[in-house]
C-alpha cells in the first residue's frame, strides 16, 4: 500500500528532556493505524510535530513523499492532513453546519475581497461549502443537529461534529486524538463503526486511543510508544501477544468487551 504519511527518525527535545527519540511511523492508504502507549509516552507530541505545532529536534515528516517540516499548520492541512484534539475545539456560538463550513472554507480559492463583494465565484464556493457540510453532517449521523449551536450539542455529537469539520478539509490522512474519551460502552461501539466507515470512504486514519478493546477491534496496524521510543509495531494480534508491550502497557486486554 502507498505510504501517505511517514515519520522518520523523529526526535523531540524540550529543554533537554527527550520526549521522542528516533521514532519511525507510517500510515498507508486504506488503513486504520493506531498509536498507543502509557500517559506521557509521547503520542500527542507525535501529532503536534506532524501537524506543524512543534518543530522537531531531528528527523523528518513526509506527506505524499514530500517533507512538511517548517510549514505552518494551515499549510499542512491544505496538503492533506487534518486532526481532532483530546479536548474538543469547536466554535460554540456557531451552528453545527457553520462549524463544518469553516473546514470547507479553508480550501476555497476566492480571497477576502471577492468574499466581501460577493463575486459569482464566491457565491458558487459558498453554495458548494454549504452542500459539502450538509453531506458530512449526514455522513456522521448528526444532520438533525445542523441548525443547533455547537455548545448546545450532547458531548458525543460534539465529538462527531469535530470529526466532520476535520473531514471537510478533504484530508488524505485523518488524525484522531482520543476520540472515545468520555464515551460510554455503546458510544464506543458506534464510534468504532464510524471510524471504519471513514476508512472505507477513502480516508486513511491514525488513531491515538486508550481504550484497547476499541483499538484492537478496528485497527489494521498498531504502533506502541513507551518513554518516547517505539517499542513495537504489528497487527493487533501481534501486539496483544508481544511480551514487551504487555509489560509496558497492555496487561490483559479483554477482547470480548
Amino acid at each position: 500500500m502507498t505510504k501517505l504519511l511517514e515519520v522518520n527518525n523523529l526526535t523531540m527535545e524540550f529543554g533537554g528532556v527527550v520526549a521522542l527519540k528516533e521514532v519511525n511511523l507510517h500510515v498507508s492508504a486504506g488503513e486504520i493505524a493506531a498509536l498507543i502507549g502509557p500517559n506521557g509516552a509521547g503520542k500527542t507530541t507525535v501529532f503536534n510535530v506532524v501537524t506543524g505545532y512543534y518543530q522537531p529536534t531531528k528527523g523528518d515528516v513526509l506527506l505524499n513523499s514530500k517533507s512538511v517540516l517548517g510549514l505552518k499548520s494551515n499549510k499542512i492541512a491544505r496538503l492533506g492532513l487534518a486532526r481532532t484534539f483530546q479536548n474538543i475545539r469547536l466554535f460554540g456560538d456557531m451552528t453545527a453546519l457553520e462549524n463544518v463550513m469553516t473546514g470547507s472554507d479553508s480550501r476555497n480559492k476566492v480571497g477576502l475581497v471577492g468574499s466581501i463583494i460577493g463575486t459569482s465565484r464566491s457565491r458558487q464556493e459558498e453554495s458548494l461549502s454549504h452542500s459539502r457540510a450538509a453531506e458530512l453532517l449526514n455522513f456522521m449521523g448528526i444532520s438533525h443537529r445542523s441548525g443547533q449551536l455547537a455548545r448546545n450539542l450532547p458531548y458525543g455529537d460534539q465529538r462527531r461534529l469535530e470529526i466532520a469539520r476535520a473531514l471537510a478539509l478533504e484530508p488524505k490522512v485523518l488524525l484522531l486524538d482520543e476520540p472515545a474519551a468520555g464515551f460510554n460502552p455503546q458510544e464506543k461501539v458506534e464510534l468504532g463503526e464510524l471510524i471504519k466507515k471513514i476508512r472505507d470512504a477513502g480516508f486513511a486514519v491514525l488513531l491515538i486511543e486508550h481504550d484497547m478493546s476499541l483499538v484492537m477491534k478496528i485497527s489494521d496496524r498498531v504502533s506502541v510508544l513507551d518513554f518516547g521510543q517505539k517499542i513495537a509495531e504489528g497487527t493487533p494480534s501481534e501486539i496483544q501477544n508481544n511480551q514487551k508491550v504487555i509489560d509496558a502497557y497492555l496487561g490483559v486486554v479483554d477482547n470480548a468487551s
